[in-house]
């Protein structure tokens, strides 16, 4: 049996290109990328190899125009997935199984990632699993609840995150027939941004922001969920024996039911869907429909927060939590020119170097963040800035003079506990700030020269 098996493979002789052409007529849409790296190993884009016809089909190109071409040059309704799966397929060399609705085709899409030929190599396979989703979504929706999904799921992503989801909590508020439909966003446990709809008539009264904090309500919506990623209450009279305070404080004559979903990246809650007083007599499934909605809104609200993040990490000093350079410039381009009063103060830490050479740049880190709190609990934290390792700036635009001195002093005052040097200075515009601040500067150092003419004298002594 041995030497068949040998015959056989031994009269295998098919081409290169007999080896395309059978991708080519693979039924399912079809691509190999080379990944393109930077130098620290980040997936920059994928350089198509190969193509069949309906991949090129699929994102409306032909095979010519994408072969040879990279994957952000040439697709335009792409997934950003990709990225994160050409690197498992193509480096860690997993094969990774991904499904996604597209809004622009109206189809759900299955993808394969697979490692092909050698490292930084991968190939996609898509396969349209639409009707399969669709028959498993029929069996438990109405048509009217599909609908509202797919509707609610193209608003949300043709639009940015305010404008969609402002539209999709109305729509759901409204079909649900409910009081309050509203978006709690969370983390670690904090309560965030609330974005919320409610009913002209049925939604005054209802327990705000700081009531679901006082009584920890996601504690209890995580208890009452479990496993599952939606909790339905249609009686509220279960929550007085599961949290009496609660129920008599806060829900009893208020909320009759409600509806909480978790919004979810990664298994990690990053936020509730809330639904309050929604009627019972509906013609949709309830829970299909909000779960639904849900992963759409958790989608979108993963984006806004990581947007979000992105612009706060770039505007704001790591180690203080205070605005950095560039939140600086941005201030005084902001300001230069403005007929309106400001006051700048321009404070330097003495003695960093010699902490950070004889105890360490940890201790200076900390001495330099110490230092940042003062200033922030003294001027506010937005009106804060670290311009250099030891250097920061207060721009506090619209102040009186009175007011401004008042705080600068309230700022002295809070200073002594640490070692700095400051120079302030006021004008009632901001039409030169360049030199303002170059006024402050110059403060400083006098006041340094000080610091360090005491410092010395005392040491003789």
């Amino acid at each position: 049996m041995g030497n068949n098996e040998g015959d056989f493979v031994s009269n295998i002789d098919y081409s290169a290109q007999d080896i395309l052409y059978m991708l080519r007529d693979l039924p399912d849409a079809c691509c190999i990328f080379q990944v393109i790296t930077d130098p620290f190993g980040t997936v920059k884009d994928m350089l198509f190899l190969f193509v069949n016809e309906k991949y090129a089909k699929l994102v409306g190109k032909s095979t010519s125009e994408l072969i040879g071409t990279t994957y952000f040059t040439s697709v335009n309704n792409r997934d950003e997935d990709w990225i994160r799966l050409s690197y498992q397929a193509a480096f860690m060399r997993q094969s990774v199984i991904n499904s996604t609705y597209n809004t622009t085709f109206g189809k759900w899409f299955e993808f394969w990632a697979v490692p092909v030929y050698k490292k930084g190599f991968c190939a996609f396979i898509i396969h349209d699993v639409t009707a399969q989703k669709r028959k498993e979504v029929n069996r438990v929706i109405t048509t009217k609840s599909n609908n509202f999904i797919l509707d609610c799921a193209k608003y949300l992503s043709a639009n940015d995150f305010k404008k969609g989801i402002k539209y999709t909590l109305k729509e759901l508020g409204k079909i649900l027939k409910a009081d309050r439909a509203a978006i709690l966003e969370t983390s670690q446990g904090e309560c965030g941004e609330v974005l919320a709809w409610l009913d002209k008539i049925g939604g005054t009264g209802l327990p705000g922001k700081e009531i679901l904090e006082q009584y920890d309500f996601y504690t209890l919506w995580q208890k009452q969920m479990g496993e599952d990623n939606v909790y339905i209450c249609d009686n509220i009279d279960t929550v007085n024996a599961q949290n009496s305070e609660v129920y008599k404080a806060v829900l009893h004559g208020t909320i009759s039911r409600y509806i909480v979903a978790a919004l979810k990246d990664k298994g990690n809650i990053i936020g509730y869907l809330l639904i309050d007083n929604y009627s019972l007599d509906l013609d949709i499934d309830v829970k299909e429909v909000v779960e639904s909605i849900s992963i759409f809104i958790s989608e979108e609200l993963r984006n806004y927060v990581i947007t979000n993040e992105l612009m706060y990490r770039n505007t704001h000093d790591e180690l203080t939590d205070l605005g950095n350079r560039r939140s600086y410039n941005e201030t005084m381009n902001m300001l230069e020119g403005m007929d309106v009063s400001v006051g700048v103060c321009f404070i330097d830490i003495n003695g960093l170097k010699n902490i950070n050479d004889n105890q360490g740049h940890d201790e200076g880190d900390a001495y330099i963040k110490e230092t940042a709190d003062v200033i922030a609990s003294a001027f506010k934290k937005k009106y804060c800035y670290r311009v250099g390792g030891d250097e920061f700036i207060v721009i506090i635009p619209q102040i009186t003079k009175d007011h401004f001195e008042e705080v600068v002093e309230k700022f002295r005052k809070k200073a002594k506990t640490i070692s700095i040097a400051a120079g302030a200075i006021w004008s009632d515009n901001a039409k030169g700030m360049e030199n303002l601040v170059n006024q402050a500067d110059k403060l400083m150092y006098v006041d340094k020269e000080a610091y360090f003419g005491e410092h010395e004298r005392r040491h003789k002594i």
